[in-house]
Order: C-alpha cells, then structure tokens, then sequence
C-alpha cells in the first residue's frame, strides 16, 4: 500500500501501480508512493532494483505501460520528455549533460536561450543565470561566464541543480548528485539539496549513499526488483534497517534512535559548514565591488596569466608562430616582407582562408569533411562555364547556382552523415573521389577553361583605389569601434562583467593599428615605374566578409550555439531539445556553400580553371590551416578567425620557401611538421584541463 501523506495538501506527484517491462523483462511491478512539494524524498535501491527505470518513467524517456501517474491531484500521461518538463519535471542526471566547452551561462539557457530580434540576449541571460545561482546560495562559482570545463565537481553539479530549476520547475529528480564528489563538494551539494526542498519544491533524490540519503532526506523509498518493499518518514528508518530491505525485501529492526539524532546532527553540521565556505568565497551573482582601474587591471592580467598557464592563450600562439616564420623567411630572403610579396601572399592564402572556414563548422561538430577541395573546384567549374559564351549568364546569377549547387553537396553528404550515420571520413572520402570525377566530367575534353567574365576575373585580381581602400577601412574600424564601446557600456550599466576599460581601449586600437598597416601595404606602388599598382585587393574584404558574417552566426545565433553544444556533448545537446540532424546537415551545407566561393576566388585568380585543379592537396591545406590557426580536431572548439590565421600561416610557408627555391617535397614536410605541432598542443590542452578537473 502507498504510504499516506502527513500533510493536508496532495501530494505533488503520486504514482498508483506503476509498471513497466522491455520485452520479457519486467523493471517494475506495480510502484507505488507519493512525492510531496516542500521535502526531499530518497529513493534508495540496489544496482537492478529499478530506480533508473523509474525515473525514466516520471520524466518521460520511457512510457509507463501500466499503473496511474497522478500530477496535482490530476491523472497525467507522459510519454515524452516535453510532457514532463511542461508539468515542470526537471532531472540531473549523474552525467549531468552539460557541455564542458559552455560556459554556465550557455549551458543554463542550452535549448532555451533568450532572444532580442532574433538573436541571442546573452545579457539577460547572464543576469537570469545569476539571479538563480545567488538565490540558491550558491557562492562557489566566481563568474556566471566560466567555462564549465573549469568548474570542480560541485561546482559543476550545482550549475545542473540551478539548470533544472530555473524554469518554473515544481519537482527535482536527482541521479546520484554526491557520486565521486571530495567531502567538501558534498557538503555544498546536500546543503543545496536541502535549499531546495526549503524553497518549496519537490526532490527526488537517488543515492546509493546512506550517509548522504539521511542527511537531507525527509521520507523514503525503497525499491527491491522493481517493488516498493519500504516507504514513509525518513524518522521510521536508519541505515541498517534501509540496507536490510533494499537487499532482503524485509526487516525485523526497529530504528535505532542514536542513529536517527546522529544523522540529523549531520545534517546541521553539513548545512553549517556548506554555507560558512560559500560565505567566504564571492558570490556567483551581482557587481563586484568598486576597485581602483591599477587594481581591476592587475586582477585581469592575473587571471590572463593563469588561463595562458592553463593552456587556453586563444591565437597567440598562431600570432608569434607567424611573426617567427616572417622572421625566419625575411632573414633568408629579403624580399619576404616586401609590400608586393605580402599582398601576393593574402591573395594566395585567401583559398585556404575561405575552404578552411567552412571546414571549421564541419570540425566544430567533432566530424570531417575531406571533400571540399573538390567541392571548390565544383564551384569554379560551374561559375566558369556559365560565364562561358555558350551560356552567357551574368556573373551574378553564375556566382548565384555555383553555391547552390555546392551546398547541395554539402546537404547530400551532410545527409549521409545524420541520418544514415555513416561515418564521416568515409562519406566525405568518397565525395572527394566522386566531386573529382564529376569536375572532370563537367570540364569535357577540353581540360582547361578561362573565365569570360571581367567581375570574376576582378574577383581575385582587381583593387581597390588607393583613396577607396582608406575609406573602406576606416568605415570598418568606426563600426567596429562603435559597436564595441556600445556593447561595453551597455554591460557596463548593467553592472556585469566587463574587461577593464584599458583593455577595450588596447583591443580597439591594436585593430585600428592592424587596418592601417594592411591599406598602408597594399597602397604602396606593386608595379613598375611607368606601370603603377596599388591598392587593396578585392577579395581582401570578400574575405572579411564572410570572416564577420560566419563568426557573427556563430556567436549571435542560437544555430551557431548549438553547433557548439553539439560539438562539445552530443548527448547534452539532444537532452536539451536540439535536433542533432538538422543542426549537422546545415554545419555540412555551410561548408559547402564557403568552398563553393573558395573555388570561385581559385579560379578568379588563375582566370580559367582546368583538370589539373589539385583539391585533394587543398583539402588538406585547409584542414591544417583551420586546426594549426586553433581549431579543435575533437569537436567543441573553435572559430573561423583560426581559418583565416593558419591560412596565412600555411600560405607564407608555401611562399616563403618557392622564395627560397625549396622543393615541394621539403614544403609538404615543414607544412606537416606544424601541423603536427598543432594538434599536439591540442590534445596537451584537453588533457591538462581534464587533468585540473
């Protein structure tokens, strides 16, 4: 018989003859107790016993096949996920499903952000996340926009505690919230648990762990091969009597009253020391106090160090491997640094640059795609016939179908890879056998085709005046300064974290610093006397422009968000309520779509494009330009700026020594040498933060 609730009120949620069987195999014969709002109610169970089954049950993974679920005093059906969460069911589960490349407050709003026009209020997210972690009390995470990879273990599970209740939620389930936590990160976590309880809602709590269980629990529960064999009042039991029924279904014992007192005394103490500890660490939300601008910046620059220590130093490692390469090849040869050189070099590594773009949204997601290079020359061929005379399209409409037709590339494979999960090297193998024979096929017999169309050809090789590319830039220095001071003080009024203002000041004039010596390179004479070129070329903003419009996806729009999530946890991504296929299609289309115009600048810049178009060599060029510029070949980590960064890198290494007469063979060598040196501190950086764990 269920046990019958002390209190006048009904019960939260009340499961009547409960069952549930896979196949054969019967979880749970007939379950029946009662969960109360306002009290912590244990679920205690040995491995079999059905505690997963039946949590599962109550949060719609899996469909109860017998029995009633009351709700409120309602008889409810929950046959998904979504029907228990719109009852406010919320569960943490023992893997906690966060995603270790968010920070908290990405992972708090995973699945559930908070939009302003469209894109993500990350501002009012920041002050929700930490309004909930301050009104739980939590005081052990010192920013809301740490990266939870940082976090210890109780930090971590307090981040999923304050996850699950901050969305109106009425009733916790908690999977095992104190396994493999130190004692001091127990502590905080049954301190939380018992907060919880005392702001009125209702927890479920799991535990193999007695000493924890009746520390905070109010009632019990306690199942033996998926039958209730003991439930009621936390006073009515002690550990040895819990033990005796979750392993022989019975017990003769009466509860020892020492034992009781014992345990409640435990639970004070516990409480106590939990927020003596948090009391003396900052809290999680809120302004920090007023600090002289020498001591905001000290504080800053402390916490740069540590991070860079840590091995997260961003791309200033890519920033002085290229000022050591300028180095080297300028010592070698001093034509290396010339004005004409260096804008031959951006031209030449603006390929690399825009493929490897788009391969960074493939790798975000932990996958590959070694087609691309063919997929370019796609994009080339196809801009390159239909400006042909035999068709004469305007180039715009031309350029138009180019990326059409190569972002159904990306959507075909990009199909194979999530619904038919095949792997992605195989598929992406294949698509860079098959792209090479359909760019022969679409070139024919004739091997090698010019581009007919000035606009293309200008693409790659036409410039900018000397006077416009002063404009140009200065248009994009302003808006760039604009937006920052903007965004800078809006965070600041609204009395959130910000860098100290120096640093803005740093940030903003290294960028105008960088725009005037980029125009100030290209508009030096690259001609002959009596044939002058200057100016800054085409695709230089061609590339900025999608470098600006691809990071502002990333960063801005729930899509770039999710690619992230799904890159760093899968599985957390799709508790969350994001459609992994969809995402993952679209990752594949987008790096279609970018070789695609990363083909069409090749064969801008050769003004034809032939059978000789080697798309495996660049394929591999831009995978090492986007993992070598900081991308993460693991998923989770990265950003197309890295692209940009190894572009120049692999680019300036080509160049640098056709400069000096090298062979290729000794150009492929030194490329592969830095891209081994690349994922090397890679996997040293995932390792030493998982190690910091």
């Amino acid at each position: 018989m269920p046990e019958t609730d002390t209190k006048d009120s009904v019960p939260l949620l009340q499961l009547r003859g409960v069952k549930k069987h896979f196949g054969a195999v019967q979880a749970l014969y007939g379950v029946d107790f009662d969960v109360p709002a306002g009290q912590v109610t244990a679920l205690l169970g040995d491995n079999g016993a059905g505690k997963s089954v039946l949590i599962k049950t109550v949060a719609g993974i899996h469909e109860a096949d017998g029995g009633e679920i009351v709700w409120e005093g309602k008889p409810v059906r929950i046959r998904r996920p979504g029907d228990s969460s719109a009852l406010g069911i919320e569960v943490v589960y023992q893997d906690l499903a966060l995603c270790d490349n968010l920070d908290v407050v990405e992972n708090m709003f995973l699945g559930r952000e908070r939009l302003s026009g469209g894109l993500l209020d990350e501002d009012a997210m920041e002050r929700a996340a930490a309004k909930t972690l301050a009104e739980l009390n939590v005081r052990t995470v010192r920013s809301v926009r740490m990266a939870v990879e940082s976090l210890s273990g109780g930090q971590r599970q307090s981040v999923a505690v304050a996850k699950a209740v901050m969305w109106n939620s009425k009733l916790v389930i908690l999977d095992e919230p104190t396994a493999a936590l130190g004692v001091a990160q127990t502590r905080q976590v049954l301190a939380l648990v018992r907060r919880l309880a005392e702001a009125g809602l209702a927890v479920m709590l799991v535990s193999h762990n007695m000493h924890d269980v009746f520390a905070v629990a109010d009632r019990l529960v306690i199942l033996r091969l998926g039958r209730v064999v003991g439930a009621g009042p936390a006073e009515e039991f002690d550990p040895r009597m819990a033990v005796e029924l979750m392993t022989l279904g019975h017990t003769s014992r009466s509860p020892d009253p020492a034992i009781r007192g014992g345990a409640a005394a435990q639970r004070r103490a516990a409480e106590e020391k939990a927020e003596d500890e948090g009391a003396e660490r900052a809290p999680a939300a809120g302004p920090a106090p007023p600090q002289a601008a020498a001591a905001e910046m000290g504080a800053y620059l402390a916490t740069l160090r540590s991070r860079i220590l840590a091995g997260q130093s961003g791309v200033l490692p890519v920033i002085l491997g290229a000022a050591l390469i300028a180095v080297l090849f300028q010592m070698q040869n001093h034509q290396f640094l010339s004005p004409g050189n260096l804008v031959n070099l951006l031209v030449q590594a603006s390929v690399f640059m825009l493929v490897g773009m788009g391969e960074v949204f493939v790798l975000l997601l932990g996958e590959v795609d070694l087609s691309l290079g063919f997929v370019a020359g796609i994009g080339g061929v196809v801009v390159t016939e239909l400006v042909s005379p035999a068709f004469d399209w305007p180039w715009w409409a031309a350029m138009l179908v180019a990326l059409a037709a190569t972002g159904a590339l990306g959507f075909l494979q990009g199909s194979l890879v999530t619904r038919l999960r095949l792997p992605s090297f195989v598929v992406t193998l294949a698509g860079l056998l098959g792209f090479e024979g359909l760019m022969i096929a679409l070139l024919g017999t004739g091997g090698t085709l010019p581009v007919a169309s000035p606009v293309i050809n200008d693409l790659a090789n036409g410039t900018f005046s000397p006077a416009a590319s002063w404009v140009l830039a200065g248009i994009v220095i302003a808006v760039y300064a604009a937006v920052t001071l903007l965004q800078d003080s809006k965070r600041r009024r609204a009395r959130l974290a910000t860098p100290p203002f120096a640093v803005v000041l740093f940030k903003l004039a290294a960028a105008a610093a960088a725009g005037i010596v980029l125009v100030a390179i290209c508009n030096v004479n690259r001609g002959l006397a009596a044939f002058p070129f200057r100016g800054m070329p085409w695709v230089v903003p061609i590339v900025f422009a999608v470098l600006l419009g691809w990071s502002f996806i990333l960063e801005r729009t729930r899509f770039g968000r999710y690619i992230y999530a799904i890159g760093g946890s899968a599985e957390a991504a799709r508790r969350a309520g994001i459609s992994l296929v969809w995402m993952r299609t679209l990752a594949f289309v987008i790096a279609a779509t970018t070789a695609g115009l990363g083909g069409i600048i090749y064969a801008s810049r050769l003004r034809s494009i032939s059978t000789s178009f080697d798309g495996g060599t660049i394929v591999l060029y831009t995978v090492a330009s986007a993992v070598i510029g900081g991308t993460s070949l693991f998923g989770g980590r990265g950003h197309p700026l890295h692209a940009v960064l190894g572009g120049l890198i692999i680019a300036g290494i080509v160049n640098g020594m056709a400069l000096l007469g090298l062979s290729a063979a000794v150009q492929l060598m030194a490329t592969a040498i830095v891209l081994l040196a690349s994922i090397t501190v890679d996997v040293v950086v995932r390792r030493r933060g998982a190690t910091a764990r």
